[in-house]
């Protein structure tokens, strides 16, 4: 069941009550306060301490992720260092609370539950031991894991129950409702847990608390189509933020009620009403945001009812918001409902602009996904190797405590004879160098191990963001091309086009398990590849491709589709943007005993430097190109250089340019198709 709307806005209900408390109560002098104290303070404890409340401060004020992010890792990493399980995990538990704040839900989950872990069954205070579960339950929640947020919500609701904690009592069957949600078969369970938590809420007085069950529960009756039910919950929500004089809260009330009736579909005029309303709230305490989702649902409104015209005034200034904001999703969403209206008004030149803008965000998306799980691997790499020292140490402690007692009780025994007390002493001492000497090996051992994962991970991760990077629009363009010859009734060609898409899709595919090709099936997928962009411009340019090499013919040398951000750089910023009547480009490949040649030539305007686009097109392929080129070289005895250049005539005009791409074959090297460490490419 999808209830990440009325999540969302209860964070921002929760945001909107709380932010007020904080900025008033904490400014800038208590900003320098913290700074003079952490300057003079001697005791590491305390230090961390002040750095915890400087680093949340910080965020308060500035707003700045790196500045409070890098505060709050110093006093996690110094914490570390003492011994003092609970303040170290508070430094981690702090951490992760900024990372949230900043919306890096896959950073901060492992941050909460490892600080929850490290305290669960130590002897600490129970309050702290909720927050974390309950913390480690909302960055769960909030990354789509249910199953680990329904884990630690219930962890917290013992503890709370054991320690008679109403207030915890109401946050974690909140969070476990909210959870429940998502997970099949879960539906009344998950409701059962926030009526529950309703109750609590009511009986402390909490109007906070019972403000976020209101919607929560009424967000549960939309989502299972009780709408009437639904909005009866939110009247309760309405009266409970009039009388708080809360504007953001009515807000958010007119806005779930709006959303309410639009999701019904019966009285889109009623959807309206309250959604006009939730956006004056909204501008008079400046959430644009809030703004932002209003505008977008008021589009939906007049798109159901095919006021195509007006529906685009309120896309378009939803996604104005979006870019202001530089909210990515916002900006993906509204870019892909325009598009569609523009389809639908035949407008096939606006549709296709905002499809590519769509695309484009998609794709954006997408790569911060790629680095989050990049960051990921190292974070979890951090952390194994923080647990193998703290438990080094540990261990090493109580080695040093026995081996105490142990010199203790023989001096005690054996104190009447010296000679043998030291011939005792003196065999222990070796044992001991023996010992130390074989850990020290040992714990290199393990070092250079764990080094070598990680080296691996990361380069694994970094080859498979790479791969993942090169430009998607070549297959998205493909199928729009297709379209537009059904559309305009060119079926045969259609059928054409479609054939050869299919058998380049297909080669790929096939491809897909061998990262290094030989010349002549990169050429073969070259071709079809060629063959696509030939039909889809209409026969506007002409290739050839000259497969001469014979030395290296069987030889597993070039990463596959290589070559393909070359020929697509010489179709869209040499061929289409000139005038001439023949346009052509050719591929040639020719080798000798040293290695392979292959050149690229086309006759278009000629290269020059940081060329515009054309038709909105967007180039990936040098800075991509150069990184995969980089990692074939330092994983394989092979090297590949390549150069660009621009063709000139007779006359020094300039007539094309040339692209040359040399493979060095490490003839020494009797296979070396597999790297020592996996290619990904």
């Amino acid at each position: 069941m999808d209830v990440t709307k009325y999540i969302a806005l209860s964070f921002i209900l929760i945001t909107s009550v709380t932010s007020g408390i904080d900025r008033g109560a904490l400014s800038d002098s208590l900003l320098d306060s913290l700074q003079r104290l952490l300057q003079h303070e001697q005791n590491d404890s305390v230090r961390v301490e002040l750095q915890i409340k400087l680093s949340r401060q910080r965020h308060r004020t500035s707003h700045n992720e790196d500045d409070c992010l890098g505060v709050a890792a110093a006093a996690m990493k110094k914490a570390a260092t003492l011994d003092n399980i609970l303040l170290y995990a508070k430094s981690m538990d702090n951490l992760g609370l900024l990372y949230r704040y900043h919306q890096h839900y896959a950073k901060a989950l492992p941050l909460h539950m490892k600080a929850f872990d490290l305290i669960e069954n130590e002897d600490t205070p129970s309050l702290s031991k909720m927050i974390f579960a309950n913390n480690a339950g909302v960055a769960a929640r909030h990354n789509g894991d249910n199953d680990i947020a329904v884990n630690y919500y219930l962890k917290s609701l013992v503890i709370a129950e054991r320690a008679g904690d109403k207030k915890n009592m109401e946050i974690a069957s909140n969070g476990l409702g909210i959870a429940l949600m998502s997970l099949p078969g879960k539906s009344e369970e998950a409701l059962a847990y926030l009526h529950r938590a309703l109750q609590i809420a009511k009986d402390a007085g909490n109007t906070l608390g019972q403000a976020m069950n209101y919607l929560s529960i009424g967000g549960y009756y939309d989502e299972i189509g009780q709408h009437g039910k639904a909005r009866k919950y939110f009247r309760e929500l309405e009266l409970l933020n009039g009388d708080l004089g809360d504007e953001n809260g009515m807000g958010i009330t007119f806005q779930a009620i709006g959303n309410s009736f639009l999701k019904e579909g019966s009285d889109l005029t009623a959807a309206q009403f309250y959604l006009q309303r939730a956006r004056q709230r909204f501008e008079k305490v400046g959430n644009e945001i809030g703004v932002a989702q209003v505008l977008y649902g008021l589009g939906d409104i007049h798109f159901r009812s095919q006021r195509l015209t007006q529906a685009l005034v309120y896309f378009r200034q939803a996604m104005d918001v979006g870019v202001r904001l530089n909210n990515k999703h916002l900006i993906k969403e509204s870019a892909e409902i325009i598009s569609r209206i523009y389809e639908d008004q035949h407008n096939p030149v606006d549709a296709l602009e905002y499809y590519k803008v769509a695309q484009l965000y998609k794709d954006s998306l997408a790569l911060i996904e790629q680095e989050t799980a990049i960051a990921a691997i190292k974070t979890r790499y951090d952390f194994e190797s923080k647990e193998t020292e703290i438990e080094l140490l540990t261990k090493d402690k109580l080695l040093q405590k026995a081996q105490l007692r142990s010199s203790m009780l023989i001096i005690y025994l054996m104190s009447g004879l010296l000679i043998l007390l030291l011939g005792l002493i003196f065999f222990q001492v070796r044992i001991r160098r023996m010992r130390k000497k074989a850990t020290a090996l040992i714990e290199a051992q393990k070092r250079d191990k764990l080094k070598a994962q990680y080296e691996k991970s990361v380069m694994e991760a970094e080859m498979i963001a790479t791969r993942m990077q090169v430009n998607p629009h070549f297959m998205f363009n493909s199928l729009t091309a297709i379209k537009y010859m059904i559309q305009s009734n060119e079926n045969a060609k259609a059928m054409a086009y479609l054939v050869t898409f299919s058998r380049f899709i297909r080669n790929v595919l096939e491809t897909s398990e061998e990262p290094v090709l030989t010349v002549a099936a990169e050429l073969q997928l070259l071709g079809h590849f060629l063959k696509l962009e030939e039909n889809r411009f209409d026969g506007d340019f002409s290739y050839r491709i000259t497969d001469e090499v014979e030395h290296w013919a069987d030889r597993k040398a070039i990463p596959a589709l290589l070559l393909q951000p070359f020929v697509e750089n010489a179709i869209w910023h040499g061929l289409l943007p000139s005038e001439r009547r023949y346009k052509r480009i050719a591929i040639s490949a020719r080798s000798d005993i040293t290695g392979i040649v292959i050149v690229i030539e086309d006759n278009g305007v000629g290269f020059v430097p940081k060329a515009p686009s054309v038709d909105g097109h967007t180039s990936m392929g040098h800075s991509i190109t150069n990184k995969r080129i980089e990692l074939y070289n330092s994983s394989f005895s092979d090297h590949i250089n390549w150069r660009i250049e621009p063709m000139t005539d007779v006359n020094g005009n300039l007539s094309g340019t040339r692209v040359e791409l040399i493979i060095r074959i490490d003839a020494c090297s009797f296979d070396r198709r597999e790297p020592a460490i996996p290619l990904i490419v």
